[in-house]
């Protein structure tokens, strides 16, 4: 990466960084994660704050620190926003493909045969929306006299066991 011209001010000369003397100045590897060069950075800031020292060296090293912190934060936005941009391009290019796929009409009726799964299942049943079930008269008079027998025969159970 070309080094990134910094100015200060009209006090100090104009000051040339690259990122691998921001990591040196902050004190971390190249491979630091943002939680540790922010750590380094907080840690010294305190130590080379202009309000704790009044030496002009380190008030000079103050002001790298800051440089050197805002360079790699910006280059770690910079990697973020690229992705992102990845992110919704590779969004837009599914909706695209998708609508593209979805062209065909469907109607919705009492048959959902004809309806089409996008995601590529073939679903052969045939199904009525509006078909229903014959009831069983036997089946219904099993379940309910089954549950009041069983009603029954847990009161009565209970009282003989008390």
């Amino acid at each position: 990466m070309f080094p990134r011209q910094i100015n200060f001010g009209a006090s100090l000369s104009s000051i040339y960084l690259n990122l691998s003397d921001c990591y040196q100045i902050l004190g971390v590897q190249k491979n630091a994660s943002q939680k540790e060069i922010k750590n380094a950075y907080r840690r010294l800031s305190l130590r080379y704050h202009p309000d704790k020292n009044k030496d002009d060296k380190d008030s000079e090293k103050f002001k790298q620190i800051i440089e050197a912190y805002q360079l790699l934060r910006h280059e770690e936005k910079t990697k973020t926003k690229t992705s992102e941009t990845d992110v919704a391009t590779k969004y837009t290019e599914f909706w695209k493909k998708y609508d593209n796929n979805m062209n065909e009409e469907f109607h919705f009726g009492p048959n959902f045969s004809g309806f089409k799964n996008p995601f590529g299942v073939n679903a052969q049943e045939n199904y009525e929306h509006f078909r229903e079930k014959e009831s069983s008269h036997k089946t219904t008079h099993i379940i309910i006299f089954g549950g009041l027998g069983l009603f029954a025969l847990w009161i009565i159970l209970e009282s003989i066991l008390k």
